[in-house]
């Protein structure tokens, strides 16, 4: 089945935080390329998936070190975080990166809005402005035709984010400043 404009675009966002991303197609189907879609709007969303995804790669790269060394998961299930909490057992539209970033794209046809769950058991900061939010089940925006498309991202509290400004290549973004993103938990901790 060939992919709409819009279902095209959501998949690049949800594409771009799986650790190896690459877009999929049919044999037969049309062309998924972000370039070839009319107005450049796939583009534009992929870009900024990508671009976010770029600013978080000394975290990423930080995860597959681990990985490397313990064995630990780069991306994971909820309930991996949060074993004892049942709700997360049967949530399978949302995933972290290690222990500290929550990804909860919207992925379903015609839907600007989604309702998340962020487990109760954590403090969460929103990705955009940083601000502790309410845990629980919250509705989280992501409009494909804003300024700039966001995807519903939250760091959780008690972790450091490694982070940097992204350049054209990771050679170029290596040269850029690093930062550190530091999100306490509930008891002041990081």
């Amino acid at each position: 089945k060939n992919a709409t404009e819009e279902m095209c675009a959501r998949w690049h966002q949800l594409g771009a935080f799986y650790p190896l991303s690459r877009n999929h197609n049919v044999r037969d189907g049309i062309d998924q390329d972000p370039g070839v879609w009319e107005g450049g709007r796939v583009a534009k969303v992929a870009k900024h998936a990508l671009q976010l995804k770029y600013r978080l790669l000394p975290f990423l790269y930080t995860l597959f070190y681990k990985h490397s060394q313990t064995g630990s998961t780069v991306a994971r299930p909820m309930w991996h975080e949060f074993p004892t909490d049942h709700s997360t057992h049967g949530i399978d539209t949302q995933f972290l990166w290690g222990a500290g970033l929550l990804i909860s794209p919207v992925i379903e046809p015609g839907k600007t809005e989604r309702e998340i769950y962020l487990p109760t058991g954590a403090v969460w900061y929103d990705y955009y402005t940083a601000l502790a939010v309410t845990s629980g089940i919250v509705t989280v925006a992501s409009d494909l035709d804003a300024e700039v498309p966001q995807i519903p991202l939250h760091f959780r509290g008690g972790n450091v984010i490694p982070f940097q400004d992204p350049g054209l290549t990771t050679a170029e973004s290596r040269k850029n400043p690093m930062h550190l993103l530091v999100f306490l938990g509930a008891e002041g901790e990081s």
